[in-house]
């Protein structure tokens, strides 16, 4: 096995970990942050496979790495489709808030608590 494939493993593997761990901690800003080096490291990574000889026998550290890089990428999958429920979640509050009250005729965004007060505008950043 070649060093490149074992090093261009280990970065995405961190990396991966890095994005887990972000997503956990509900830091979308640092986990969207990593994207570009992730898709670097994917991109290395194939590169560097695509160099592997397969008709000789293999390397037991394939293996390992193997099981390393399935078992970050699923924890990452599953750290990413958790971050989108939440998004989905998020938007879904937002647009019950936005939906226009029946029957009192204001264009804003909710039932007033007191007659005659004005609409208010919610403004969300992730």
């Amino acid at each position: 096995m070649s060093t490149e494939l074992l090093e261009a493993a280990e970065v995405l593997e961190a990396l991966l970990r890095e994005e887990t761990a972000a997503l956990k901690a509900r830091d979308l800003r640092g986990a969207a942050a990593l994207q570009p080096a992730k898709s670097v490291a994917i991109e290395d990574f194939v590169k560097a496979r695509a160099t592997l000889d397969t008709s000789g026998t293999l390397d037991h550290r394939l293996a390992m790495l193997v099981d390393g890089l399935r078992d970050s990428a699923a924890a990452n999958r599953a750290a990413l489709e958790d971050a989108l429920a939440l998004q989905a979640r998020v938007v879904k509050a937002i647009a019950k808030v936005a939906t226009r009250p029946e029957g009192n005729g204001m264009p804003g965004y909710a039932r007033p608590a007191r007659p005659g007060a004005g609409a208010i505008a919610i403004s969300v950043r992730a």
